[in-house]
């Protein structure tokens, strides 16, 4: 009989990748890492609640939300069953921009079972320290805490992340270790990351890690008892590099590094947020995006196999056309490998929107042609939109569905696509076996994706997706869609248009997770959003939904105050208050006295109208007898399609926005699409 203990290195001899990560925790529902497992399958094979058949909108949708302090980039993480508190929960981890980390009961509205902000003495970083290429800097608005995805070790219920703090001494990076049951750090944490290299990149001898200019978006990754950070750049501001570094997991002492260009620029390890993928040995796989290349020290336009814990070089593909990619943009980069299920291979994809089939045994280095890898075709279809990118920014999911193992693509400007492995051949078929019928609004990212399913029975498989409903989330803030879809036919299930469904701004490079029939999805407006079966929910968390409203003269006599609180954006462009009185006012009867805390407001954008028409200055005011109002916030610059306010927790009945610039053109009306309090 063959012991697990030895499978993994069995399956190695023969070139087989095994997702390892997800043998940790096979009995329970855990969800340690980005995309479940170290292969990067993208997809939870453990769900036994959602289908095909309930995800639907008469039985699914939003049944909770959970606030948190700041913008969240980072996807979420899971625990089933773990002992917090002296009580049994399910735990949902939430990592934020101002360096805090939540964990919450996963199936309730409730305040965190414990909350830890990382900031010491310090501050997050913030946007307007870097990017000066880009200047003004728009990736990223507002505090850099915690921006790549921790990682879990569920053998010492320990997780791993990395803080950006403003000190007396400047930028500072540091990774941590903490009890996930207590959030109380592990000994030896934190550690201050620094590194340096041998290399000729930036004029003299030696390069070394700048924490200022240095982008940790890559998601964390762990294995035997290693933790393995990357890092990029903020907008290509140079000088940077790609890095990669491994730490004990134990004593958090640093056991490699490895520099992606000691001896040029750039080659920074973007991957959408993604982790490194591991084979069954152990060795890890990253690709890396514009920058310069030797084949010998430098790996610009890369997948590069780097050795367990050491980080040495073992193996790389390059894109025989790296050269044009560098002129170009168009980083190899821009997607996290993944390993396709039970086989030998990896698979990548990048800005072309080509997609490589690469054997993990020989990646094959650079030959003209890319002749010497077993596949590279055109996966994002160029035809759909054709003067527009075509980028890969995500990993993407496999499936062992009934007909055959699928892995899906959803490009920027196409619909998503899925493509069968044929195991005979040894290839993918190139011609889709279904292709979606949702294409998102023009610009990037595309979608953000992940499977559920039970197994591969017929009827469970779901693709998860997010993505933009309107504009250009490269370097905006966009409101954001949610989607399932049949994963064996790619039709639509439901998506996130129900009342009180909506997740408010999207938050790319974040993937959705699944765990025990409920889907957890991080967004830019401080807000965790879960959603599930109805059956499950609780009353609706937002005061104001479906309560009387009155305003200023309406537009017209479909744009009336009770179309802003009625849920949705969804029903066009009658589905908003509208006034083009002066100083237009919108009044919320809560039905009697709430403690109040936050409100959001969904401007003009949030109905997917241009977001220039905006709300730009406003007053939030509040009365517990609808006549005497308190201003208790005012708002003179709101650039955003969607805004959250924090309050200072008050008691009103009435809640009442009033407008003293409804948009930056001049003449335009108040537009609102809704008014949410909570």
């Amino acid at each position: 009989m063959v012991r697990l203990f030895f499978l993994p290195v069995i399956l190695g001899a023969l070139g087989i990748v095994l997702d390892t990560q997800n043998l940790q925790a096979q009995s329970k529902p855990y969800v340690v890492t980005r995309y479940y497992g170290g292969g990067r399958s993208g997809a939870n094979l453990k769900e036994t609640i959602l289908n095909t058949s309930n995800v639907n909108s008469s039985t699914f949708g939003r049944i909770f939300v959970l606030p948190v302090d700041d913008q969240v980039y980072a996807s979420l993480l899971y625990a089933s069953g773990l002992t917090v508190g002296g009580a049994a929960h399910n735990v949902l981890y939430a990592v934020t921009m101002n360096n805090s980390v939540y964990a919450f009961d996963a199936d309730r509205p409730a305040k965190p079972l414990w909350m830890k902000n990382f900031n010491g003495t310090g501050r997050p970083g913030v946007s307007t320290e870097v990017g000066q290429y880009c200047t003004p800097f728009l990736d990223i608005s507002g505090n850099i805490g915690i921006l790549g995805t921790p990682v879990i070790d569920a053998s010492r219920n320990t997780m791993y992340f990395v803080t950006r703090t403003g000190e007396a001494t400047g930028i500072v990076q540091r990774l941590h270790a903490l009890d996930i049951t207590t959030g109380l750090e592990r000994p030896n944490s934190p550690v201050v990351i620094t590194a340096s290299v041998p290399g000729t990149g930036e004029g003299g001898s030696t390069i070394t890690f700048n924490p200022l200019t240095q982008n940790q978006r890559p998601a964390l990754a762990f294995a035997q008892g290693t933790v393995y950070i990357g890092w990029a750049s903020f907008c290509d501001t140079t000088p940077y590099h790609g890095w990669m570094m491994a730490y004990d997991g134990t004593t958090l002492s640093q056991v490699g590094v490895h520099n992606t260009t000691p001896n040029g620029m750039m080659g920074g390890v973007w991957m959408a947020g993604a982790a490194p993928a591991f084979d069954a040995s152990g060795n890890l796989y990253v690709s890396t995006g514009n920058g310069d290349w030797n084949g010998t020290k430098n790996f610009g336009e890369s997948l590069v196999k780097l050795s367990s814990k050491t980080l040495g070089v073992l193996d790389y593909f390059t894109a025989s056309n790296y050269n044009s990619l560098n002129i170009e943009d168009l980083d190899f980069g821009s997607g996290g490998p993944t390993m396709v299920p039970g086989t030998k291979y990896v698979v990548t994809g990048g800005k072309e929107g080509k997609v490589y089939l690469i054997d993990t045994t020989n990646l094959g280095k650079m030959v003209p042609g890319d002749t010497q890898i077993p596949q590279v075709f055109q996966a994002v279809s160029t035809t759909t939109v054709p003067s527009a990118t075509h980028h890969i920014h995500n990993a993407n999911p496999w499936w062992q569905s009934p007909q055959g193992l699928n892995m899906y693509v959803w490009g920027e400007n196409d619909y998503l696509r899925g493509y069968r492995f044929d195991p005979t051949a040894k290839r993918l078929v190139t011609t889709p076996f279904a292709v979606g019928s949702v294409l998102p609004p023009l610009g990037m990212p595309g979608g953000m994706t992940s499977i559920s399913a039970n197994g591969s029975q017929t009827g469970t498989g779901i693709v998860w997706a997010t993505f933009q409903r309107a504009g250009d989330a490269n370097q905006t803030l966009c409101p954001g869609i949610l989607y399932a879809l049949n994963a064996e036919t790619l039709a639509t299930l439901w998506s996130s248009t129900g009342p009180n469904d909506d997740f408010y701004l999207f938050s790319k490079g974040s993937n959705q997770i699944v765990a025990n029939g409920k889907v957890y999805l991080a967004g830019q407006a401080k807000y965790i959003s879960v959603y599930g079966l109805k059956a499950h929910g609780v009353a609706a968390q937002n005061l104001a939904y479906q309560k009387p409203a009155i305003g200023s003269t309406p537009c017209s006599g479909n744009q009336t105050p009770d179309k802003a609180v009625n849920g949705t954006y969804a029903g066009g462009l009658d589905d908003k208050w509208c006034s083009s009185d002066p100083n237009p006012w919108l009044t919320v009867d809560l039905g009697t006295a709430k403690t109040i805390s936050r409100v959001v407001v969904e401007h003009a954008g949030g109905g997917m109208e241009p977001f220039e028409g905006n709300t730009v200055a406003f007053k939030i005011d509040v009365s517990t007898d609808g006549v005497n109002f308190t201003t208790v916030q005012t708002i003179t610059n709101n650039t955003l399609s969607i805004s959250t306010h924090v309050l200072t927790p008050v008691s009103a009945r009435y809640v009442r926005l009033s407008i003293s610039k409804p948009s930056t053109i001049a003449g335009d009306p108040a537009r609102i699409y809704e008014l949410q309090v909570f």
